[in-house]
């Protein structure tokens, strides 16, 4: 398909079919990927009868090709998150500032970065050339002001983190996290797609093939939550790059000047403003405004996941506490 017929269109799907990975295409236009979620920016557009009807299809092969002729607007941030504990707020931060483009927990993004449990035999280099095409499709420019690329990725892509780092090298990244009871009290009411066994492939929290069927549902969430700090802590402490551990407490409070210093923002006025808007706003639902439910969470947690926070979660929370206060 020539580049022109793809203007104002974004992948929107990785399928595989026949052994190979395909890429569904959405028209876009010039709507920006504002919303919490890559997925509502997407259900949005689909309200569209053009979105919603017409589609165009490609191979991956068409996307790496087309990628080293218009490699799009440089990726500038990663952030890795243990999940429930302000990466959404961060990525409503990010993209408050019209001159970046944040992919939210996007799934063409996902579905590489888990494609060689899918397709056997898939290594590491077609996964980063696959990545890198996705990312650089998605962050083409299509206003004006753009001129960077942040990426927001699910709570499990920590665990490929030095893969992603192979992808963008020397970019900086940061792992965020919160206290593990508050944690957990949040999934108790509404549980995250990686909290459930049989969702995401048991190699990646590192389980045993069974092992997930075999335990309550709330030790194989603490565990996985567990491995997923584990992953965060490792690789800030072999980090060769720019990195940042940052507790939840702290974007709450430092979030504009700590996104300044790792990831070289300089505010305008009007750009301070808009940080303050935004971080008034809850970032999940950005009519309501922002409340802090810490205590509420404490309050709320029920003593299994108490306790299985306190055995499985604190220490490595602890460990990433001790991390960031000695650096």
């Amino acid at each position: 398909m020539s580049d022109a017929r793809l203007e104002g269109w974004v992948p929107c799907r990785v399928l595989f079919e026949d052994g190979a990975p395909r890429v569904e295409w959405c028209h876009l236009g010039t709507q920006r990927f504002t919303d919490p979620f890559f997925e509502q920016t997407l259900e949005r557009r689909f309200r569209h009868p053009f979105a919603l009807l017409f589609r165009h299809q490609t191979s991956m092969d068409e996307l790496v090709q087309r990628h080293t002729e218009r490699p799009g607007l440089p990726v500038r941030g990663l952030v890795f998150h243990m999940s429930r504990c302000g990466s959404t707020l961060l990525a409503q931060l990010l993209a408050a500032l019209p001159r970046h483009i944040v992919l939210s927990e996007a799934g063409p993004v996902d579905l590489v970065l888990r494609a060689h449990l899918r397709l056997p035999g898939v290594t590491d280099a077609q996964r980063i050339a696959w990545l890198r095409a996705v990312v650089g499709a998605l962050g083409q420019r299509r206003h004006p002001e753009e001129e960077a690329v942040f990426l927001k990725l699910d709570a499990w892509h920590v665990l490929e983190l030095p893969l992603l780092q192979q992808a963008f090298p020397g970019v900086p990244w940061l792992f965020l996290y919160r206290d593990p009871v508050e944690v957990l009290a949040s999934h108790q009411n509404h549980r995250g797609a990686h909290m459930l066994p049989g969702i995401l492939e048991p190699a990646l929290p590192g389980l045993k093939q069974g092992a997930q069927t075999e335990m309550p549902l709330e030790e194989y969430g603490a565990r996985v939550l567990a491995r997923l700090c584990e992953a965060g802590l490792r690789g800030y402490q072999e980090r060769q790059g720019p990195a940042r551990l940052l507790e939840y407490r702290q974007l709450a409070a430092e979030g504009a000047p700590l996104l300044t210093d790792l990831f070289g923002l300089e505010l305008t006025p009007e750009d301070s403003e808009r940080l303050r808007a935004a971080s008034e706003r809850n970032a999940k639902n950005p009519v309501v405004p922002f409340e802090d439910d810490s205590a509420e969470k404490a309050r709320s947690v029920s003593d299994v996941s108490r306790e299985l926070a306190e055995r499985f979660i604190r220490p490595v929370y602890n460990a990433l506490e001790a991390e960031r206060r000695s650096r």
